[in-house]
């Protein structure tokens, strides 16, 4: 995993509009909710729309430059883990895109009623850890056809999902949610991972 690791964060090195481009779609989206909405709890709303908008976007690239340039089939060839390769992505997309877009959050929108900025921020990545997870499964669907609408195909499964972050981020309703958001995480980086596994190897064949 280690390996793979550094392979994610060389190549966000070599391409830094990997790590800028999200950031600034994030704070132009954030920044035009803000503007729009000016309900009490606007900013957490924004947040989260700025998110799940940044998250859609950004999955769409995530399997294919390595699909495309052979890198994938290799490593199936060579039968490596797999699982290692999606951490490694999810570990330096949270270093470098996720944990800036929570703070941003945490700084302009505060945190939640009671909560310290670290548990604030930490839900927060649970958060796009998981949306990432889902956005990833559509991105592994769509890599022969190049549709990123089969992506949207994956909403259906995030309404609940959705419900419950609203809950949370926007309804204030931290505590007896929080086991649940720990939950769909867990369920998306253990099953919907194991499935896009299994969606990369039939496409790469």
């Amino acid at each position: 995993m280690l390996a793979s690791l550094k392979r994610e964060i060389a190549l966000m090195f070599l391409m830094p509009k990997n790590i800028y481009l999200p950031l600034a779609v994030y704070g132009i989206i954030y920044t035009i909710f803000i503007i729009s909405n000016e309900a009490q709890n606007s900013s957490y709303f924004a947040s989260f729309i700025a998110s799940f908008i940044t998250i859609f976007i950004i999955s769409e690239n995530t399997f294919k430059q390595d699909f495309d340039n052979g890198y994938l089939e290799k490593m199936i060839c060579e039968q490596k883990n797999i699982m290692h390769y999606l951490f490694g992505k999810y570990l330096a997309i949270t270093i470098f895109v996720f944990l800036p877009m929570a703070i941003i959050s945490g700084i302009f929108s505060g945190t939640l009623n009671g909560l310290n900025s670290a548990t604030h921020i930490c839900a927060l990545l649970l958060m796009y850890l998981t949306l990432s997870c889902f956005f990833n499964l559509g991105n592994s669907i769509s890599l022969r056809r190049n549709n990123s609408l089969n992506a949207l195909l994956i909403i259906p499964l995030l309404i609940p999902f959705i419900i419950l972050v609203k809950e949370i981020f926007i309804d204030g309703i931290f505590e007896a949610n929080i086991n649940f958001l720990v939950a769909y995480f867990l369920f998306a980086a253990s099953f919907i991972n194991f499935i896009i596994i299994k969606v990369l190897h039939i496409q790469s064949k």
